[in-house]
């Protein structure tokens, strides 16, 4: 009798759930293109490009190497093979970046087979592939996502070791690794790794584990406390960078300038909201019901996400590192949550419950896939690197400014000129005019190019073109729509000067 694809879905779960996985972040790498986020993008596409040029980074950079060497290394051997387009490469590193998220999946669905079952299990690895927010961080660059990997290969090997009533050493120490390479790449993870290492001593079962661990992630952070001697000249500057602050200005973890600010309860809401309303409502209580199976865990999420909390510094990214171990702490609660609803005799509200959030998770996923993030700003130069021939270009950003990024138009570095107000136009231009260079494109932003396109052709004494316009993706429409203020959007016009 043939088998169906339930009963082959049934026998070997988690392959299905990696190849689902698979594909889906290969149509996330192909279609979601851009940046989310300005670190998106200039933390870490221009830091890897720069070092793949032959420069070095700069004296105050304050973070781990690690990530844009990596982005570096993808970028040197595509343009070894003759690959002359920042597209491609940001294709080439989505995708290499895609296949590595596969690891989340793996690590999901491992940990939660070791303490529940498989069913458990591939219901949380089922989140883990398909949770609308997963795929398309990770194939983007964000260094909160890329540390989710070695954080939970850590607590892999280390729940391995305990359940086998192991100690191999080697083994702990490699399990510190790790969690120390999570930290160093995103050094607020202290905050979760901290309290999971000195967990290990009040943990019967893990005592034995605490100092060779500990071995682990000093060997990691000692590694990166010497990188700092040769990046920024002083041991252990990126400590120092990324936490001295605390101990110099510690008003400032309740007061920020310049970045986005929000309530105690405001990263409370954002989990509400990915794992969507009223769904996540049980979700998030299940969390605590999983953290009796796997206390470390989630006594170490609490830690991560009381300091994030009350930090006055928010932003949603902030909180990637831990959406796979709420996934974990989630599903491992369930078995107690359904068994209330059977009690009260509730089943059919329990899968109703489910159905709508499969359904919903669905089309947002959908949505998210295919976002081009900051379309605007990045196709136009997509555009002009594609023809080849651009010698010289004027940027017009007269309704807004923004990072322009100029990684887009390729290798060497063409003469780029920005004009800002209207008023200071003969100033500007002035610049244009002593600096000898051969204009033949310009970009206009915003709702007045017909104006704009007027003057300059008067100070060109010459005809422009138009050769495309670029609205905003339906994604930043929607990010605008929500958040206006931090998403701000134009139509780009790109103009050749005949």
């Amino acid at each position: 009798m043939k088998e169906n694809i339930i009963d082959r879905f049934n026998r070997n779960p988690l392959l299905f759930l990696l190849l689902i996985g698979l594909l889906i972040r290969i149509i996330a790498a192909l279609f979601s293109k851009g940046f989310l986020t300005l670190d998106d993008h200039f933390n870490f596409v221009v830091d890897a490009d720069m070092i793949a040029r032959g420069f070095p980074l700069p004296h105050d950079y304050k973070d781990s190497p690690l990530y844009p060497y990596f982005g570096a290394m993808i970028m040197t051997i595509g343009r070894a093979l003759g690959n002359s387009s920042p597209d491609i490469e940001m294709l080439t590193i989505r995708l290499v970046q895609g296949m590595l998220s596969l690891f989340v999946i793996y690590f999901v669905y491992k940990i939660l087979e070791s303490k529940t079952d498989k069913n458990l299990a591939s219901i949380g690895g089922l989140m883990a592939t398909t949770l609308f927010i997963i795929p398309i961080m990770a194939v983007h660059q964000f260094e909160e996502a890329l540390c989710q990997i070695p954080l939970l290969a850590s607590i892999w090997i280390l729940q391995k070791q305990e359940k086998q009533n192991l100690f191999n050493p080697a083994s702990i120490i490699g399990s510190g690794m790790l969690m120390g390479i999570a930290m160093i790449l995103r050094f607020p993870m202290i905050s979760f790794v901290g309290i999971f290492a000195i967990g290990l001593l009040f943990q019967k079962s893990t005592r034995r584990y605490f100092f060779a661990f500990s071995i682990g992630i000093l060997l990691v952070a000692s590694a990166q406390a010497v990188m700092n001697i040769f990046i920024n000249g002083e041991f252990g500057y990126s400590f120092y960078g990324n936490f001295g602050w605390i101990f110099q200005n510690p008003d400032d973890l309740f007061h920020t300038s310049g970045y986005p600010a929000g309530p105690p309860w405001r990263y409370l809401l954002t989990l509400i909201a990915i794992f969507i309303p009223p769904f996540s409502i049980l979700f998030l209580y299940s969390t605590f019901r999983g953290g009796r199976t796997f206390s470390l865990i989630g006594i170490s999420t609490l830690s991560f996400f009381i300091a994030h909390s009350i930090i006055a510094n928010k932003q949603e990214r902030f909180l990637l590192p831990i959406i796979p171990v709420l996934i974990i702490l989630g599903v491992a609660g369930l078995s107690k949550i359904k068994e209330w609803f059977i009690k009260k005799n509730l089943l059919k509200v329990y899968r109703g419950l489910w159905i709508y959030f499969w359904v919903l998770n669905s089309g947002l996923l959908a949505l998210t896939l295919f976002h081009y993030g900051k379309k605007d700003r990045i196709e136009p130069f997509v555009y002009i690197q594609s023809q080849h021939n651009a010698t010289g270009i004027i940027i017009v950003q007269y309704d807004y400014e923004f990072l322009v990024p100029s990684y887009y138009l390729g290798n060497p570095t063409l003469p780029l000129f920005w004009f800002f107000e209207r008023k200071n136009f003969n100033e500007e231009f002035q610049e244009v005019t002593v600096s000898k260079a051969t204009i033949n494109y310009i970009v206009f932003y915003g709702d007045s190019i017909e104006q704009d396109r007027i003057t300059f052709e008067k100070a060109f004494g010459k005809r422009l073109t138009l050769e495309k316009e670029i609205s905003p993706s339906l994604g930043d429409w929607i990010a605008h729509y929500f958040n206006p203020k931090y998403n701000r959007i134009k139509t780009a016009s790109v103009f050749s000067v005949r």
